[in-house]
């Protein structure tokens, strides 16, 4: 601005100085470049709509590539086919090539967890089939027959979880898996503990001999807690509904030898409440559990074989929680979806199967036995009587004193009977009436 004459110097600019203003575009009009369409003058009339031509140095020479034609767009640019050559025949990248890739699980591995899902629906059809054909068996009947077949009913839903766990998820998937699971663990520990709360309160109850606990009420047990599994998950799904969503594994990314960086995902069911909700029903589950383990202790010195279940429900519970603990663990913990279906799909089989077979098997054995001609040992036989004549509410005095007859016979096989005597305040009369 000095050799322009001008008193004023930059520094001392405004944006409300008008001279400076004026100065600044009259500086512009005179300055004159060189640029890449030739020379490039800061002024009124010129023609911008000029062809750039474009060339590239191949083979040690210039070659041209294409024409730059601002009279057709600001941004087109026409290209001479074929000039262009890039080394290796690939064309440079300015940034990173990014191609996902969905992680599916194995053919092999689902095969193989669907095909033991479907031999355990066929194995819990095998013991429906038993249950209802000997169904008047003494043993069997003793043992809640029709409970029973609510437990297994239980068991197919569990093993219908490993069927929506290997379909490709979608909205409708996800929510049958959460719904599959939860009723069928449900069903099946509240079919076996209400089994149990009948034996804890006929052998607790100071009303002993008058005391009739039917199925219907058990049935009513094993509905009212479905029915709070149930509207915890229907809440859920009005909240936060499971979905589909994609899962990008960050930590397995790579990149190919030409710079391509793959992406895995996979896809998954999730909810945005699935903390909370999943949480309580672990809570309501792991109480079911708790309240079965209690009641298997307490009546774990009944002595009446196809009355008491308490021993293998333990079984049940120590497989249950074991398996749990490793499941819920290591699901939480690994990033691997095929790993984590794998070992999630391999608990929930082996724990339904160990339970049903823990509970069946020794009903088949019993039954297979009298069948070969090779009854029930006598301690059996009293139980059985017994309890069935309490259920009934028509202890005679006559039968009573039967049994007090073979107790004294069989002493060390039915120690619990003197106290069931003891606590009914009832003892058998000297003489039938």
């Amino acid at each position: 601005m000095h050799f322009a004459g001008h008193p004023k110097t930059l520094d001392m600019f405004t944006y409300l100085d008008s001279d400076i203003n004026d100065l600044i575009f009259s500086c512009m009009t005179q300055t004159s470049l060189t640029g890449v369409s030739g020379r490039v003058v800061f002024s009124t009339g010129a023609d911008p709509d000029r062809l750039v031509k474009v060339e590239r140095i191949q083979d040690g020479a210039r070659k041209r590539i294409a024409l730059y034609r601002q009279d057709k767009d600001p941004k087109y640019f026409e290209w001479i086919e074929g000039a262009l050559i890039w080394k290796g025949g690939m064309i440079p990248r300015d940034s990173a090539y990014i191609v996902y890739e969905e992680l599916k699980v194995p053919v092999s591995l689902s095969a193989l967890m669907l095909t033991f899902a479907a031999l355990g629906i066929i194995l819990s059809i095998f013991f429906l089939v038993f249950n209802i054909v000997y169904r008047n068996n003494s043993y069997v009947k003793m043992s809640s027959s029709n409970i029973n077949n609510v437990l297994l009913l239980g068991c197919m839903l569990c093993y219908c979880t490993v069927f929506f766990k290997t379909i490709a998820p979608n909205d409708i998937i996800c929510k049958a898996r959460v719904l599959s699971f939860s009723l069928g663990f449900t069903i099946t520990f509240g079919a076996l503990f209400s089994k149990t709360w009948r034996v804890y309160r006929i052998f607790t109850n100071r009303k002993l001999l008058k005391l009739s606990i039917k199925d219907r009420q058990l049935y009513a047990i094993i509905i009212g807690l479905v029915v709070v599994v149930l509207v915890v998950v229907i809440i859920w799904e009005l909240v936060g509904p499971h979905e589909k969503e994609i899962k990008i594994l960050t930590k397995e990314m790579y990149t190919t030898t030409d710079g391509t960086e793959v992406q895995p995902l996979v896809n998954v069911c999730d909810s945005s409440y699935s903390e909370i909700f999943g949480w309580t029903l672990y809570i309501i589950e792991g109480a079911l559990l708790t309240f079965g383990a209690f009641l298997a202790w307490e009546t774990r010195n009944v002595r009446i074989k196809a009355l008491n279940d308490s021993y293998r429900i333990g079984l049940c519970l120590y497989n249950v929680v074991i398996l749990s603990a490793v499941g819920l663990t290591l699901s939480l913990l690994l990033e691997e979806e095929v790993l984590i279906y794998g070992i999630t799909s391999g608990c929930l089989i082996i724990g339904t199967t160990v339970t049903q077979m823990v509970i069946f098997l020794p009903k088949i054995q019993a039954v297979w036995h009298r069948v070969e001609g090779q009854d029930m040992s006598t301690s059996d036989r009293i139980g059985t009587r017994a309890f069935t004549t309490c259920a009934t509410t028509s202890f005679a005095n006559n039968e009573l004193k039967s049994i007090d007859e073979n107790i004294k016979k069989f002493p060390e096989q039915n120690p619990s009977h003197e106290a069931i005597h003891k606590r009914t305040g009832s003892m058998p009369a000297e003489s039938s009436t």
